[in-house]
């Protein structure tokens, strides 16, 4: 009885889109600004301005366009004042009705988190852009 139970909720996994399903898993894990380190927010930046293509619609700088917003230090819109999950949040599900998409340039979740923990330095004078 145990193992169809497993079976079916490995099969309603699977019916979700992978990306989905794995970022739903990965999501509800803690994360926090202690677990940043030197080392996710160069990673972050990296993804930030090549693969997850952000600098198109935020800036160089992060300093925002006419398309988006800043993301340096601003009140924020759907982060909950720059807060580092919901930062991730915005990252992995995007924002409705906005131009912000989720998992931006196809990026994983563990590259949404490193592209989170940029922000969040950024924004909080932890970082250089």
């Amino acid at each position: 009885m145990a193992a169809s139970a497993l079976a079916v909720t490995l099969i309603g996994i699977a019916a979700v889109s992978p990306p989905a399903a794995v970022a739903a898993l990965y999501q509800d894990a803690p994360f926090d600004s202690t677990m940043i380190t030197p080392a996710m927010v160069d990673a972050g930046r990296g993804i930030f301005h090549q693969k997850g293509l952000c600098f198109a619609c935020h800036g160089m700088q992060l300093e925002g366009t006419q398309i988006a917003p800043t993301l340096k230090a601003h009140a924020w819109r759907d982060a909950k004042d720059g807060d580092l999950a919901a930062i991730l949040g915005v990252v992995s599900k995007g924002v409705k009705s906005t131009a912000m998409v989720s998992f931006p340039g196809g990026i994983s979740p563990t590259e949404a988190r490193a592209v989170a923990s940029y922000v969040w330095s950024v924004g909080h004078g932890k970082a250089k852009p």
